[in-house]
C-alpha cells in the first residue's frame, strides 16, 4: 500500500496564505516600516527619553518616556488597528488602559521623586 504525494504547491503561494514576518520584511522593508510608523514614533520618542537619562537628566527622561508611553496609548485609542500597527496587542480597551496607566506611573514618578542632593 503506497501513500499518496502531496499535492504540489501552487506557482504563488503567497497568493494562497500570508507570508511570515520576516519574509514580508525582507521582500519590502521599506513599506513595512511605513506602516509600522506609529510604533517607530514611540519608539524614537522613547528613545530621546532614554538618552536624556543616559545623561544625567532622569526627571526629564521619565517624563519624556511617560510621554512616549502616552503616545502610545493615544495612537491606540484613536487609529484602527490596521493603522495602529504593532501597538495592537489585546483588545483596543485593555491597550489603552495598561499603557495609559504606564505611561502616568512614569510621569507622576517623574514629579514625585524628591531630587538628589
Amino acid at each position: 500500500m503506497t501513500q499518496a504525494e502531496p499535492e504540489a504547491a501552487p506557482a504563488d503561494a503567497a497568493a494562497t496564505h500570508r507570508s511570515p514576518l520576516l519574509v514580508r520584511l525582507f521582500r519590502n522593508p521599506q513599506g513595512y516600516l511605513v506602516r509600522q510608523w506609529p510604533l517607530l514614533l514611540v519608539g524614537v520618542c522613547f528613545a530621546v527619553g532614554l538618552g536624556l537619562i543616559a545623561l544625567g537628566h532622569w526627571r526629564r527622561g521619565a517624563l519624556v518616556c511617560g510621554g512616549a508611553t502616552g503616545l502610545a496609548a493615544l495612537a491606540r485609542l484613536v487609529l484602527p488597528p490596521e493603522r495602529a500597527g504593532l501597538l495592537v496587542v489585546r483588545s483596543r480597551p485593555f491597550d489603552v488602559l495598561v499603557v495609559g496607566a504606564a505611561g502616568a506611573a512614569m510621569i507622576a514618578l517623574s514629579f514625585v521623586v524628591p531630587p538628589t542632593a
